[in-house]
């Protein structure tokens, strides 16, 4: 039967109101997600504060007197469990803080902070940092970065992003393995790293737990991902030039995770390398 013009605008009103409210539940599904995110987000802070940067704090006497600057994981807001990749330590990343403030209890709360805020977004995603500096003219070209070409091949050939699409980082996390390094760039020393690895193990135990990926990517090298990993947890690879440990590591309740161990892609072929890491992957 023919609806009538007040019966058409019923129907188009009742369309909009539903559409409305869809909007408004999948806001409140985002904005929940992103809160249980803060929570695990927090106590990261209270781990970093408690056994990182306290701990350096005590020792400094013991390290040259260098600025330094902190990290804590990085999840897009895209992230589903496909992939989390890890490195070494970063590369320069927020403000500085010198060493000998470390031992003052409210300057370490108060960079713990600035550290955390630094990988939230401010409500944007994270993650988008690294599309939005691909082509950048001024600092970090992330294009030019051998760690991130090949992040982004292996996102490729695993088909859970579109490498195109700008937003191929927010199907990440990314973190690294030691979260204090140097203001000026480059890797922490062997004094620095041994400082901070108890309480940086503590951390990246918490980042399993807490963002439960597939997949874990070490671009770090057997060596530096050594003492992040149980004893015989993976097995060494055998005939193959860049991926030096695979296989799976189970966290919390029975989770399993398929883990791949790699030498920093700096300077390699990086098509080898990245068809040795999603083939490892896809066993």
């Amino acid at each position: 039967m023919p609806i009538n013009a007040k019966q058409l605008h019923q129907v188009i009103r009742f369309a909009h109101w539903e559409a409305q409210k869809m909007r408004f539940f999948t806001s409140l599904t985002q904005t929940l997600a992103v809160r249980e995110r803060q929570v695990a987000t927090d106590h990261e802070r209270e781990l970093f504060s408690s056994m990182v940067l306290s701990a350096i704090g005590q020792h400094a006497a013991r390290l040259a007197p260098i600025d330094i600057t902190g990290f804590l994981a990085m999840a897009g807001h895209a992230y589903d469990h496909n992939l989390m990749v890890v490195g070494r330590a970063v590369n320069g990343w927020t403000e500085a803080i010198s060493l000998n403030l470390l031992g003052r209890p409210a300057e370490v709360k108060r960079y713990a902070k600035i550290v955390q805020e630094s990988v939230n977004g401010n409500g944007e995603c994270p993650m988008r940092w690294v599309t939005s500096g691909w082509s950048a003219s001024e600092g970090y070209n992330t294009k030019r970065s051998a760690f991130w070409r090949c992040i982004r091949g292996v996102v490729q050939h695993l088909g859970f992003a579109d490498v195109e699409r700008t937003d191929w980082p927010s199907h990440l996390v990314w973190s690294n393995l030691y979260k204090v390094s140097p203001a000026s760039g480059g890797n922490p020393n062997n004094a620095l790293c041994k400082i901070q690895l108890p309480g940086c193990a503590e951390l990246f135990n918490l980042e399993l737990r807490t963002y439960r990926p597939c997949r874990v990517l070490f671009l770090t090298g057997a060596d530096w991902a050594a003492p992040f990993l149980t004893a015989g947890t993976l097995q060494e690879s055998a005939g193959l030039r860049y991926v030096k440990q695979f296989g799976l590591s189970t966290i919390g309740e029975g989770h399993d995770v398929r883990c791949v161990v790699a030498v920093h892609p700096q300077g390699k072929p990086e098509s080898e390398w990245v068809h040795e890491v999603v083939t490892v992957f896809n066993r």
